[in-house]
């Protein structure tokens, strides 16, 4: 392999073999993908800068020719300094002419896939979503059928608007274009050189997750992204892991399912404050409106600063935008959020209280209800209405931080349900439902019966174990209507039927 850099020419004279050496062909994939972004796609500081980065270690793992369109600081959108990927993709040349910038011949090759990886160096702004939907679609001109990936930043810059360029354009009738969220592929710390720069290892790691998922998009029929490994210790469509920095998050956390219907949290780090995290999440994904409600038992810490609560949160880097209810021996109980990536974190309410107690988020479009009972399910105070904007798609779950790398807090969880995620169900031995409105206002306001367990708002969502399954007929060790017989039994007053999981 000869290589150069892009501003130089090759002379291969010739080549010195052994005598008992000889030369081959080398193996041509039909398919090529190109890789559009800014210094992570260039493998800048590392060891090997191309040769290490994450698109010529995904080519390789995959055997697939690939097309590297990137520059150091890149931005999607024009800017006064320099032009953006938005036109300089387009009128590509080293030349710094206006004259000699010809448009791109798209006719020299035709791509499998395109993988882009843009958002970091732009800034928070509502344009991005609009400057990346209009580069999309200008994109699809060119290459009419190619699968089109748009990968978030490891650490969460412009996932909200990459996220709703991305599904306004599915839902215009693009099917071939995915939005991918990166934030759990590295971690902060051994992956990273800096804020912006990965290492050899974090490329190499980052390369490992997305070819599976490159994979599905190169075959056809195209197939679905692959599903989470599942973890043995937890029900369906629940996952786990420690968020943060690796020294802020110390020791590292866990997480079991009681027979008992109990989520007990072993959780380390330094806190979920300020503009960066450091703690253990058990989560499922959401996309849209939806609710998560818990009692939290118990909650055992050495710090004051200790948290333990329920999380909406917008990705799962350390920065990210999030809601968080919860209790701590500090503030008791309390209400918080951060409003953009890596900002500071706001604390919204606080009053006093100890556990046992029941608290509830939900969600409906931008605004956050949070509700809390100290004595039962069936009464819910307000605990606090806001507004708060994030990315359609999110992830919603329990979180437990110690306040202290060196030690871990414990929290155990009941009553768990969940309402419009993934794996929407009841995690526990009783079942209740849950009411939820927008007042004249504009405000949420809830209240819960002790008869179902479905959410009802302005429209129903029934939780199931696997929602592309259907429901002809429960089983006994599957999905089961509460009270047995006949399922037109189970139906409410709207005739809606009810699961219990």
């Amino acid at each position: 392999m000869v290589v150069s850099t892009a501003n130089t020419s090759i002379c291969l004279e010739s080549l010195v073999l052994a005598v008992a050496a000889t030369t081959a062909p080398p193996r041509l994939s039909f398919d090529l993908v190109e890789f559009v972004g800014h210094d992570l796609t260039l493998g800048t500081s590392t060891s090997q800068s191309l040769l290490t980065s994450f698109p010529w270690l995904v080519s390789t793992m995959m055997e697939i020719e690939k097309v590297q369109i990137a520059y150091p600081g890149a931005w999607l959108l024009d800017h006064p300094q320099a032009l953006g990927m938005e036109s300089q993709y387009f009128r590509w040349t080293p030349s710094l002419d206006e004259t000699e910038r010809n448009q791109w011949d798209f006719s020299s090759y035709l791509p499998s896939a395109v993988v882009i990886l843009l958002g970091q160096n732009d800034p928070e702004t509502d344009l991005y979503s609009h400057g990346l939907q209009g580069f999309l679609l200008r994109l699809r001109k060119h290459y009419a059928h190619c699968a089109i990936l748009v990968l978030s930043e490891p650490r969460g810059h412009r996932v909200r608007q990459s996220q709703a360029a991305v599904h306004a354009l599915n839902d215009a009738g693009d099917q071939d274009i995915y939005y991918i969220d990166t934030t759990d592929w590295v971690q902060d710390g051994s992956d990273f050189l800096d804020p912006v720069h990965l290492s050899d290892q974090g490329h190499e790691r980052f390369a490992r997750r997305l070819s599976p998922w490159l994979h599905t998009k190169l075959i056809w029929p195209r197939q679905p992204f692959p599903d989470p490994f599942p973890n043995p210790n937890l029900p369906r469509d629940w996952h786990t892991m420690d968020v943060g920095q690796e020294q802020s998050i110390g020791l590292p956390g866990s997480v079991s399912f009681d027979s008992g219907n109990t989520f007990t949290l072993w959780g380390s780090g330094t806190d979920i404050k300020d503009n960066q995290d450091a703690f253990r999440y058990v989560f499922q994904a959401l996309s849209g409106d939806g609710s998560i409600q818990a009692t939290i038992g118990s909650h055992s810490a050495f710090a004051s600063c200790a948290k333990a609560g329920l999380m909406i949160r917008e990705h799962l880097s350390l920065g990210s935008p999030h809601v968080m209810l919860g209790i701590s021996p500090a503030e008791g109980l309390f209400l918080q959020t951060r409003h953009t990536n890596l900002s500071p974190s706001h604390l919204v309410r606080k009053t006093r209280g100890s556990p046992p107690y029941h608290f509830r988020v939900t969600r409906k479009a931008n605004l956050i209800l949070a509700q809390i009972s100290q004595t039962t399910t069936t009464q819910w105070d307000t605990f606090a209405n806001l507004t708060l904007p994030l990315a359609r798609d999110v992830y919603v779950g329990l979180a437990v931080t110690s306040c202290d790398p060196s030690v871990v807090s414990v929290a155990k969880f009941g009553d768990v349900v969940l309402q419009g995620g993934v794996g929407s169900g009841t995690y526990r031995s009783s079942s209740t439902t849950t009411t939820a409105t927008i007042t004249a206002a504009g405000k949420l306001t809830g209240n819960f019966d002790s008869k179902y367990n479905s959410y009802y708002g302005n429209k129903a969502i029934i939780p199931s174990i696997n929602p592309t399954k259907p429901k002809a007929k429960a089983k006994e060790d599957e999905e089961k209507p509460i009270g047995g017989g006949n399922d037109n039994d189970n139906a409410d007053t709207n005739g809606r039927f009810i699961y219990q999981v």
